[in-house]
């Protein structure tokens, strides 16, 4: 399965809430852009000079301090009351305390509102972060019932501002919110089980209206609309479009390796044979691809290569791939993997060439009986009976097999074959005596007709005795 796509993390909050904040301090009479005759209380005016000091000293406890202390000064639904609304979320922005930026915004919002106590681009500039921080405070959070509330709210406050916002579209700053709005879209889509699918379609409709609006659009639109083709389990669309990525950013080997996965899966999820044939192509093609920009060069990724020859019947290319590898290094120097190249040669009917490999594997594996063992078993479709029989007592004096019993049994068979009845008969005998063995019917017949020809053989030695007394 492939592996769906997190989305980028959004950069909250371009512009930081101390600049904000000690913009609006520096003004002689801290006037806020005001709408129409809007006028702080002359006394909280003088009060809210006493702020300066604490934001130089970034002591923004301080001034939260002098800052509740005003607020009972202030008239319900009143301009000072806003004013001070929007300094307190300001400042629990610039201590990233957003949770609690979240009641002082929304009520600054309200006021602004219902009084018109600011301008359209204040209000605006608040809506915009209010999404903002409803976002940031669902990311992460780990109630799904929380985080499904603050997503839908922050998708609300985005809906306000696109249809209240009179920037171009082309402006970095409106690009930037239709980014948010696509991500919380998204977001919210996916977390129902299965993904919302009208959500995901209109998250796609506002990447493709931003991609239209942008000379050179970053990566994050695309990547976006990636995940949403990958929700919709849209391999087709994901391998186009990870194609376009591949080829615009050539050094980011997590394309390379999202449309590797892609292909495959698009290979394992067909019926016709050439059709799957084809998308195993374009998988091994594109690590070749990644490999000729020194990606995708680690032993996982030559395996997959291997892997996939195999699967479309190309062993010749397999044994390539292997031989270099196990040689320099880039495929993991594992028991396996040799015996993988042993049964590769086997495939193109080159028997010899498997066990020489199988030899070299012995001389790096030492201890294991088992390479002896699938020597003995080539030897033996070879019928050459006397060398399986030496594969055989190496593989069992060295031991580490799989079924030991199973290759004691395939000795007695080869010591019956060569005449060796007693060899044979003790190599029965512990065959049976393995649990490995139990449901092998023909052993104990074997094992009879060894004991058969034991007694032959002496009953002949016996004749031919008496005839030369």
């Amino acid at each position: 399965m492939i592996r769906t796509l997190s989305l980028p993390s959004f950069r909250v909050f371009r512009r930081t809430a101390g600049a904000v904040l000690l913009g609006l301090l520096l003004s002689s009479t801290l006037e806020v852009k005001a709408a129409g005759d809007n006028q702080l209380d002359e006394k909280i005016s003088t009060e809210l000079q006493k702020l300066q000091p604490f934001v130089d000293a970034k002591n923004w406890d301080g001034a939260l301090g002098l800052i509740n202390s005003l607020k009972p000064l202030a008239a319900a639904d009143s301009y000072d009351q806003a004013v001070l609304s929007d300094i307190t979320y300001k400042i629990y922005m610039q201590k990233s305390d957003y949770q609690k930026a979240i009641a002082p915004l929304e009520e600054a919002i309200r006021l602004a509102d219902t009084y018109n106590y600011f301008d359209a681009n204040q209000t605006q500039e608040m809506v915009l972060y209010l999404a903002q921080v409803y976002y940031q405070e669902a990311v992460g959070n780990k109630s799904k019932a929380l985080q499904q509330q603050y997503y839908a709210k922050a998708i609300f406050y985005m809906q306000r501002w696109i249809k209240a916002s009179d920037k171009p579209k082309t402006d970095s700053s409106y690009q930037d919110a239709m980014t948010l709005y696509a991500t919380l879209l998204y977001q919210q889509a996916t977390m129902k089980e299965p993904a919302d699918a009208a959500l995901i379609a209109e998250a796609q409709k506002v990447i493709h209206e931003a991609l239209l609006t942008v000379i050179h659009p970053k990566d994050t639109y695309y990547v976006m609309l990636l995940a949403s083709y990958q929700q919709q389990n849209d391999l087709v669309k994901s391998a186009e479009l990870l194609e376009f990525l591949a080829k615009n950013y050539p050094s980011r080997k997590d394309y390379w390796q999202q449309l590797f996965g892609t292909y495959l899966n698009l290979a394992g999820n067909q019926k016709d044979e050439e059709t799957a044939r084809m998308y195993n192509i374009r998988a091994i093609l594109t690590i070749e691809r990644a490999q000729a920009k020194g990606l995708m060069e680690g032993p996982k990724d030559y395996m997959n290569l291997v892997s996939i020859y195999f699967t479309i019947g190309q062993f010749g290319k397999a044994i390539e791939v292997l031989h270099k590898g196990l040689k320099d290094g880039t495929i993991e120097q594992v028991q396996k993997n040799w015996e993988l190249l042993a049964y590769s040669y086997q495939q193109i009917n080159q028997p010899l060439n498997a066990v020489n490999v199988l030899k070299e594997a012995t001389q790096r594996f030492p201890r294991s009986g088992q390479l002896d063992y699938q020597i003995a078993q080539i030897y033996y479709s070879l019928d050459n009976t006397q060398e399986t029989y030496n594969s055989l007592k190496l593989a069992l004096a060295k031991g580490n097999l799989e079924k030991a019993g199973s290759v004691s049994g395939f000795l007695a068979y080869v010591c019956f074959e060569l005449r060796k009845f007693d060899e044979a008969l003790a190599a029965a005998t512990k065959a049976l005596a393995s649990p490995d063995t139990k449901s092998d019917a023909q052993l104990p017949k074997l094992k009879q007709a060894i004991e058969d020809s034991i007694k032959e053989r002496e009953a002949t030695a016996e004749s031919l005795k008496k005839k030369t007394k």
